[in-house]
């Protein structure tokens, strides 16, 4: 399967519903990552796609975020912080985790970025 259907780009800042679906499950995924555990991946049309390359994508992504997905990002970095800021955009919520995300790797195990 071509990579660029597998994981999409953003259209005028707007991502597709199975991006923001896979953005909800890397937070997941960062919520539960172990101390010794590898980073962990999300399935996008079958394929396992790095969180880090997920936040990544949706950095620049205009859409609001649902309140479940925000919901998520309030267990991570708690309650005060997500709601002192009202509606979140995916941008804002993957700019919030990638310091989370890069706090827990080795710089020199990042994956290349598409």
């Amino acid at each position: 399967m071509d990579m660029h259907k597998v994981f999409p780009d953003l259209f005028e800042g707007h991502a597709p519903i199975t991006l923001q679906n896979a953005f909800h499950e890397a937070l997941e995924a960062l919520e539960e990552w172990g101390e010794k555990d590898e980073e962990p991946l999300v399935p996008i049309h079958g394929v396992a796609i790095p969180i880090s390359s997920v936040f990544v994508r949706m950095s620049a992504c205009t859409d609001l975020m649902p309140l479940r997905t925000q919901g998520v990002l309030e267990a991570i970095i708690g309650r005060d912080l997500v709601r002192a800021s009202g509606r979140m955009l995916y941008a804002d919520a993957a700019r919030l985790a990638m310091p989370l995300f890069a706090a827990r790797v080795d710089p020199g195990t990042l994956p290349a970025y598409p």
